[in-house]
């Protein structure tokens, strides 16, 4: 059963996401710092959302969608660190409600291995940002598995069955010696991301790749939700990629393109019902207080596979891999 057709999980996870949009209520004009795109520099962009509280803009080069203006990049790094309270108080409700380790998956079909697999099927593999290390246990099957973690809470359940680098992937100066990294739900919510992809570069074998999945600015989702939209909550969500700007920082850091698809629909007549009627209550995919939301929720999923639907660019979330580029190969550009 997926976590999401749990009712419990689903109440403490829309109780928190309505303190946190209380927070970011809250936070201070003067706080906030305008940016330029996070991805190639450009300071002409427009427009695309407000989440109730903060602002959303496109960049008008690259196409990503950014939070603009923005907290701090070093206290959005402190708080996953651990000196957001609230923030820490959303990973204890993910320790939780954290499911068993799985048994060994097949890697041609399991939505997290198949597209490594199908270019690499052995190696070393680093997960950034491995929280408490539920991929490493489906890849410790296939792959020599290690994790970086600045989280020190999910740290510490990570640690108790894999090597845990504890800190930020540019503190810890690892050896290029990784055949595969993997960032699932880490893009959207870094300051920097040119910086990252850089780090990564720097730490993965010349015929290494990079996997990434993460919300996807072109989805279906977020065109009918708009701010309202999952991936535009809070105060988190910095940055939300499509495939012409994840191109973008591809180019800026020594990488390409090698696999991009977009998976899950994430819209269901009851929250479009909600969305439609009540928008001042609505919380995309967390509408818990409605009568049976959750069986609701889960019968549609069951609809949506049984289509097949094809997606294209439209899915919810996007699943990329990439490769260094050929220029690349041998020596990474510095993108401290």
């Amino acid at each position: 059963m997926s976590i999401n057709h749990v009712r419990e999980y689903n109440q403490q996870i829309r109780e928190w996401l309505l303190r946190t949009f209380a927070v970011a209520a809250a936070i201070p004009k003067n706080r906030l710092v305008s940016r330029a795109c996070p991805v190639c520099g450009s300071h002409d962009h427009a427009f695309y959302a407000n989440n109730d509280h903060l602002d959303y803009v496109r960049c008008n080069a690259c196409t990503l969608i950014f939070m603009n203006p923005a907290p701090d990049p070093g206290a959005v790094d402190k708080g996953f660190e651990g000196e957001d309270a609230l923030l820490m108080e959303y990973f204890s409700i993910i320790r939780k409600y954290r499911s068993a380790p799985p048994p060994q998956p097949d890697p041609v079909t399991d939505g997290k291995l198949r597209d490594i697999y199908a270019i690499k099927r052995s190696g070393k593999l680093l997960d950034v940002g491995c929280s408490t290390g539920e991929f490493l246990h489906k890849a410790r099957h296939f792959y020599d598995v290690e994790g970086v973690e600045v989280n020190p809470h999910t740290a510490a359940v990570a640690a108790q069955h894999f090597t845990v680098h504890k800190g930020f992937l540019h503190e810890l100066r690892l050896p290029p010696a990784y055949d595969i990294v993997t960032l699932h739900q880490i893009l959207y919510g870094v300051p920097d991301p040119v910086g990252l992809l850089g780090d990564i570069h720097r730490v993965l074998m010349d015929d290494g790749i990079l996997y990434i999945n993460s919300p996807n600015a072109d989805s279906y989702a977020m065109a009918l939700f708009g701010g309202k939209a999952n991936h535009l909550y809070g105060y988190t969500s910095l940055n939300v990629f499509n495939r012409q700007s994840l191109a973008a920082l591809a180019a800026q850091t020594g990488f390409e393109i090698m696999t991009f698809r977009t998976e899950w629909l994430d819209i269901y007549m009851t929250d479009i019902a909600e969305f439609y009627d009540h928008r001042e209550r609505f919380i995309h995919k967390r509408n818990c207080h409605l009568p049976d939301y959750e069986s609701r929720i889960r019968d549609e999923d069951k609809l949506h596979q049984a289509l097949n639907l094809d997606l294209g660019m439209k899915g919810n979330y996007f699943v990329a891999v990439l490769r260094k580029s050929r220029a690349s190969v041998g020596g990474a550009t510095d993108n401290k």
